[in-house]
């Protein structure tokens, strides 16, 4: 993925440009949220204190989103389910896009899709074979095509459809294609009370689908995670948050709380520039 980002990097510091005009900026985050009702594929759901830091850039033909969540930030069993140290998880996505328009140099916009992008993503936990076994951890890449859609009402609209290859899995469809991703995700203001007070509403979907499968092992070809969020603004840096999110086949199992829906209270702290 490094690689990958490199070679987009000198890619897109040798093309010119002539009609096609991207604007160009980074946002960058960082949130601590209180979440109730984590599902769990393997258990019961959890509690869960968790730092976030996402960031959004745009420069030139490359399109970037990721985000890295670290849980039970304090280790502390008031706040988390995990009940110790040994039991911190990251994870994290890396989601970089490669504008199709800007690589021939023509607006192929057409209704409300403003333009398109070769799209991929990469996904990861810090799992190496510890107490939670030897067969664990997850490295997942997707390739895919993107869009950016410009809905009335809406600040932003994205979608991506992407293959899915994957190296780890926690044993399961290693080493193989194996299933497809829907991903949108999109934000929208509510009420504006003064220049940079505000009420905001964002949200995410994604959907799995086509997965090789076991029932017997109560495993599902499908998953759904659908999260939409509530956001106050004090200042153009400062909010708080409610999230919920809908959860369906969660890790792509039909057991234990796969199935539970699950809720956050959030404070966050962003910056552009």
């Amino acid at each position: 993925m490094k690689k990958t980002l490199l070679l987009t990097s000198l890619l897109i510091s040798n093309v010119t440009f002539a009609e096609y005009n991207p604007w160009n900026f980074t946002f960058l985050e960082g949130s601590l949220s209180k979440g109730n009702f984590y599902p769990n594929g393997w258990g019961g759901s959890n509690k869960d204190l968790i730092f976030e830091i996402q960031g959004f850039s745009r420069y030139k033909l490359l399109d970037l989103y990721w985000f890295v969540d670290r849980s039970n930030i304090f280790n502390d069993s008031d706040f988390s389910d995990k009940k110790d140290s040994d039991s911190n998880y990251t994870y994290g996505e890396f989601n970089p896009r490669l504008s199709i328009d800007g690589l021939i140099n023509k607006n192929l916009s057409i209704g409300l899709i403003s333009e398109w992008f070769i799209s991929s993503q990469f996904d990861f936990d810090n799992v190496h074979g510890n107490k939670w076994g030897k067969n664990q951890g997850l490295r997942k890449y997707y390739l895919g095509i993107g869009n950016n859609i410009s809905i009335p009402g809406f600040d932003y609209f994205r979608t991506n459809l992407f293959a899915r290859y994957i190296e780890k899995n926690y044993g399961r469809n290693e080493n193989q294609w194996d299933g497809y991703m829907f991903n949108i995700s999109y934000g929208a203001p509510i009420y504006k009370f003064n220049e940079n007070m505000k009420l905001a509403f964002t949200g995410w979907l994604d959907y799995d689908f086509g997965a090789r499968n076991d029932s017997s092992k109560n495993e599902t070809g499908d998953s759904i995670q659908w999260q939409n969020q509530l956001r106050f603004y004090f200042t153009k840096n400062l909010s708080i948050s409610y999230t919920y999110q809908i959860n369906h086949h969660f890790s792509q199992t039909n057991q234990c709380s796969s199935n539970r829906d699950s809720e956050a209270f959030g404070v966050h702290y962003n910056i552009i520039f």
